[in-house]
């Protein structure tokens, strides 16, 4: 059945054609900017499971000689560089006419995008800024390379870490290698160095002027010379001096504001010589007094907790019901406002995991997203209490647990039903408040569990797992999700399969109704390959983990068969949604033709099936090869 396309926004169609040249070894998500020299988008490079950023040269671009040139020129400078402030190239490549490198994807902002959100740094993050550029600045110096175009747009910021690093060597030039555009001016001119600016000979001394520009408008917020018209601009910065920065940047040490005012000095004589000299200088702006750091013991006492918080909290609850109980005579429903004040925490506690869930979700998370972090946490959980779910408890450990059980009901039962004020009423209530305290400090010395292990297994996930898994959960994602959300780039830690579930199902939602209709079996088929490629993943590691300690060739032998066949699996599982990925992209280009996505959804459907069957072949061969479990304190089989 056809469509028309109409209906629902365009894809971009270089960045299918150049899915589809990429296909198996790169998968796209999305573009990250152009320049004049290419495109840049983010895709995640299948093989190693890690996200790179791919700039590529248009087709109508790659056919001129010239412009080819320089762009493989620009790669090959930058990958002969490696630093760790400096974003480093990992291939570079030819595919159905696309010229491409693949580069480190930062996850950050550029330095232009900082001062344009948030305004000027302060000085101890733009004294970091610059010495880290001034370190990887020394480096290219080093290898006979000026980048000639240092700029805010080309220093990225990681979030995570905070560490600059220095991209786009599009216009770099060997120190020694004569330039093709001799006599022209080449940079961004309210950057350059005014040597760069007359068309002079350069050295690395014409980057330091540059990120002394980048230090003054990252510390004033102004550049240091300004004009309304580029020839103004030339003439104000070849005879007049910068204006100085101190009044600009009352807060910035005094070193740091010499140390950029040296860099944006007339002649390159009068700068800094080195990278090194630079950075040094940096350090002297940065140096603080170390703070007096708390001594061991007192900071273990600020920071120690009770463990028996929980029995006290448990404590002061019984005497609460038990004075609740007591205004029987003023509210005749004494149940009901027992279970009103009882429940009544659930509501702040709902609101905070409200916010927290519209936070994380307005942040670009989704669902899914939300999902992948519980099933993380319950596996630590589970790991870490691994050790006491193997073990059985001692017929001592159930006895007292059972104490505790019958003594705390007995408290209870007592404050419900009310005794007589009489001494057999003080009696009862003494010895079984007595007997519930007893129970809970020996059970405590001793380890035993309040909570049966079955009931700890079960639950080690929580509510909010069983919430979020639910019907219920994808409702309220929905409702606590911000209609600006925005699309998170901090999402490096889903594997590619996830990735690439998560594109799908969100380009399945965004087609006519008239296509979801034709072809709604997509999602369960998508879901399906990415639990299986999970599943894959997770063998893989684990096998790996039992032949890091294997002993003998024939084990290592069997367990390099069984990699090799869970690497196989995962292979075609992400080829597969790969494939469906793409075809949804043309579905969004503009192609109205549905036959193609359903032979693809018929071979993921075929795939899924076969990968069921192996999967429950290998739960079986497991269940043969489990040992007995083993009590460890008699070393006998249980």
């Amino acid at each position: 059945m056809a469509h028309t396309a109409t209906e629902f926004v365009m894809i971009d169609r270089d960045f299918i054609d150049l899915q589809e040249a990429l296909a198996g070894d790169y998968s796209l998500e999305r573009e990250l900017g152009r320049g004049g020299m290419g495109i840049v988008y983010l895709a995640r490079e299948v093989q190693l499971d890690r996200y790179v950023a791919i700039k590529v040269l248009p087709q109508s671009l790659a056919i001129q000689p010239d412009v080819r040139e320089r762009f493989l020129r620009e790669a090959r400078l930058a990958a002969s560089l490696s630093h760790p402030h400096i974003v480093p190239i990992y291939r570079v490549g030819e595919a159905r006419g696309f010229v491409f490198f693949a580069m480190g994807y930062v996850n950050g902002e550029t330095l232009g995008d900082r001062l344009r959100s948030r305004g000027p740094l302060p000085p101890t993050a733009a004294t970091r800024l610059l010495r880290e550029v001034a370190w990887a600045l020394s480096y290219a110096h080093s290898h006979g390379i000026v980048h000639r175009d240092i700029k805010p747009d080309n220093i990225l910021i990681e979030t995570e870490t905070g560490r600059a690093l220095v991209s786009d060597f599009g216009i770099a030039q060997g120190l020694h290698e004569v330039s093709n555009d001799a006599g022209e001016v080449t940079g961004t001119a309210r950057y350059m160095s005014p040597e760069q600016a007359l068309g002079e000979p350069l050295d690395g001394r014409s980057d330091f002027y540059s990120l002394g520009v980048v230090g003054y408008l990252a510390l004033s917020g102004r550049l240091p010379i300004d004009a309304p018209t580029l020839s103004a601009f030339l003439i104000k910065q070849q005879n007049e001096p910068a204006a100085p920065l101190a009044p600009l940047a009352p807060s910035a040490p005094a070193a740091l504001v010499r140390a950029i005012e040296r860099c944006l000095s007339k002649h390159a004589d009068d700068r800094f010589a080195s990278g090194e000299e630079l950075a040094e200088t940096l350090d002297v702006a940065a140096s603080v007094p170390a703070r007096t750091k708390i001594p061991l013991g007192l900071r273990v006492w600020a920071q120690s907790r009770d463990p028996l918080v929980p029995i006290y909290i448990a404590w002061s609850g019984l005497f609460t019901v038990g004075f609740l109980s007591e205004l029987k005579n003023i509210f005749p429903n004494d149940l009901g406002v027992l279970a009103t004040f009882a429940l009544l925490p659930l509501l702040p506690m709902t609101a905070f995991h409200a916010r927290k869930t519209y936070q994380t979700l307005g942040a670009g998370y989704t669902l899914r997203d939300l999902r992948a972090a519980l099933a993380n946490w319950e596996r630590e959980r589970r790991e870490e209490r691994g050790l006491d779910f193997e073990h059985e408890e001692s017929v001592v450990a159930k006895l007292l647990r059972a104490a505790t059980t019958i003594s705390l009901g007995a408290v209870a039962l007592l404050f419900f039903l009310g005794v007589p004020h009489n001494l057999l009423g003080k009696i009862l209530v003494g010895g079984s408040v007595t007997g519930a305290a007893l129970s809970l400090v020996v059970s405590n010395v001793l380890g035993v569990r309040f909570v049966p292990k079955w009931l700890r297994r079960k639950r080690a996930g929580g509510i909010r797992s069983w919430i979020w898994n639910s019907h219920a959960g994808e409702w309220l994602a929905k409702m606590l999700t911000p209609k600006n959300a925005k699309q998170s780039a901090d999402l490096a830690y889903r594997p590619t399969e996830m990735a690439l579930g998560v594109a799908s199902i969100d380009l399945y939602r965004a087609l006519p109704r008239a296509y979801r209709e034709d072809i709604p079996e997509l999602p369960q088929i998508v879901e399906r390959l990415e639990s299986h490629a999970a599943a894959a993943r997770a063998r893989i590691e684990e096998l790996d983990s039992i032949a890091a300690s294997a002993g003998g060739d024939a084990r290592k032998s069997e367990l390099a068969a069984a990699r090799d066949e869970a690497k196989h699996e995962l292979a075609d599982a992400v080829a597969a949604l790969e494939a469906l990925r793409l075809d949804l992209l043309r579905l969004h280009g503009g192609d109205s033709d549905l036959r193609p996505i359903t032979t693809v959804l018929q071979a993921a459907r075929e795939l899924g099936e076969q990968l069921d069957r192996l999967a429950e072949a290998q739960r079986e061969v497991d269940e043969v090869r489990k040992p007995p479990a083993f009590d460890l304190r008699f070393h006998t089989p249980t």
